[in-house]
């Protein structure tokens, strides 16, 4: 058995990944990490006792797509191995939703995998785990990522090894496996691969992390960077794992249970202790919409603001039409399936939060605010040639100076917006733009925690301006202003 099969087979037995008996749905992309998955589980079927099942998804995004497809097809044939594709139109898909394609694309790969997965279950009554190519690499580059990004703890964890998703245990079966060490695997065994040409590309920020940073890190800085990151990832889940424990029991104090929903007592979140808090508010969102990777310390922030107080109610609109609703002292996530995302409850919406870490250069991400109007936003590399937009609905600002986040929102005590070389409260500039009383409450300003980007329809910050040193712009451009007047 080749060193690499064994270190699987150790690695499935050790984290009790499968079971005899099982049937594995592994998706295969054709790529090298996946044709590795491939022949590894199929060498180890029989020695482990489980059925090996294929799905190929293709995405309809590449030219190549179809010939990757016939590649998987052929392959599975060649060993008699069950073989099921699924072709989604995930262009189609991004023209209906503002989601990224990266994240459509993922989204409708699992649904896929979950779908089959329940057929197989149906027809056999076996268990049926869901089996993806994910490898220390991966491992690396989304612990990078996400702190990159800012994410908190659980982030930083990384990819687990096996995690529940709908009703199917999903297992990664070679993370502990390094991409020179599969590509080594594939060469001495003869096996060939499909090659992606987007993944050569820098359009991705993952790709980003692979090409820039993670080569300088291992011939600059340590050989064994790769494999440390990975490590310190494994560590951090156990650490994730004691936090999720302590979560458990704060979280039977303070929530209260009804039917067919769940609320949380603002009071005692306001006494918990941040960081079993803040797991708290990711627990209530997963619980409504079951991923939350582009939840950010942003959208939490924002969830701090929202328990402040106990009087009347408020409402915090967050990534994928997830909603959280306080009332009083009752803090509630609801799915809002409105178009708007603004609902008819009534309730007093207070801010947006804007994923700052989800726009990429070039790319346009699309809103609806309710209280605003239809919003994009795009950032950009700052050409000295172009020409600065001076339309008051649209706006260029030094992407580069947002430090907290981009939220719009109502004013706050302690609001302060940049005029020339000064700085004025948001109330004093208010007054003297003469903005009448009654509409200065219900105005949404762009913020950048508390200092004032703009104030539609009146002006933007000076220290947010596009100045000779700007290297990238972020642009906001309100479609339907109407309501910002």
């Amino acid at each position: 058995m080749n060193d690499y099969v064994q270190q699987t087979k150790n690695f499935i037995e050790k984290n009790s990944l499968i079971k005899q008996g099982d049937i594995v749905l592994a998706g295969v992309s054709g790529g090298a990490d996946s044709v590795c998955l491939f022949h590894i589980l199929n060498e180890l079927s029989g020695v482990l006792g489980f059925e090996l099942v294929v799905v190929h998804i293709n995405h309809m995004i590449r030219e190549e797509a179809v010939t990757d497809a016939e590649f998987v097809e052929i392959l599975c044939k060649e060993k008699g191995v069950r073989f099921f594709r699924r072709d989604i139109d995930i262009p189609a898909l991004l023209e209906e939703s503002g989601e990224s394609e990266e994240e459509i694309g993922r989204n409708a790969r699992y649904n896929a995998f979950e779908e089959i997965a329940g057929e197989l279950e149906k027809e056999s009554s076996k268990r049926v785990v869901i089996a993806t190519a994910h490898n220390r690499n991966d491992q690396a580059e989304t612990m990078l990522h996400n702190l990159f990004r800012g994410s908190k703890l659980k982030g930083l964890a990384g990819i687990k090894y096996s995690r529940k998703r709908g009703k199917h245990e999903l297992v990664r079966p070679i993370l502990m496996l390094e991409r020179n060490q599969i590509e080594e695997y594939l060469s001495e065994n003869g096996y060939t691969w499909r090659t992606d040409k987007t993944n050569h590309t820098d359009e991705y920020t993952r790709n980003r992390i692979r090409h820039n940073i993670l080569p300088v890190a291992i011939e600059q800085v340590n050989n064994g960077a790769l494999r440390h990151v990975a490590e310190t990832a494994d560590y951090l889940a156990e650490v994730d794992k004691y936090l999720d424990d302590q979560a458990d029991l704060a979280e039977e104090k303070i929530t209260t249970k009804e039917k067919d929903s769940f609320s949380y007592d603002c009071k005692e979140l306001r006494k918990t202790p941040e960081i079993i808090r803040h797991r708290i508010y990711m627990r209530g969102i997963e619980r409504t919409y079951p991923h939350i990777k582009d939840v950010t310390a942003a959208h939490i922030l924002g969830l701090d603001h929202l328990i402040e107080n106990d009087e009347g109610s408020a409402r915090l609109n967050l990534p994928y039409h997830v909603v959280a609703n306080r009332v009083y002292d009752k803090l509630t996530f609801s799915l809002d399936k409105s178009e708007t995302s603004g609902g008819d409850m009534g309730d007093k919406v207070e801010e947006y939060v804007i994923d700052k870490d989800s726009l990429e250069a070039g790319r346009e991400l699309k809103i609806h605010c309710p209280g605003i109007g239809d919003v994009s936003f795009r950032i950009d590399f700052y050409d000295k040639a172009d020409k600065i937009p001076c339309g008051e609905y649209t706006k260029w600002f030094d992407y580069d100076k947002i430090e907290d986040g981009i939220l719009f929102r109502k004013r706050r005590a302690g609001d302060t917006i940049c005029i020339g070389k000064g700085r004025k409260t948001l109330k004093k500039f208010m007054i003297d733009e003469k903005i009448p009383s009654d509409k200065r409450n219900e105005l949404f300003v762009l913020a950048d925690g508390d200092m004032i980007l703009w104030v539609p329809g009146y002006r933007i910050g000076s220290d947010y301006k596009v100045t000779e040193d700007t290297s990238r712009i972020l642009e906001v451009r309100i479609k339907d202003h109407s309501q910002c007047e």
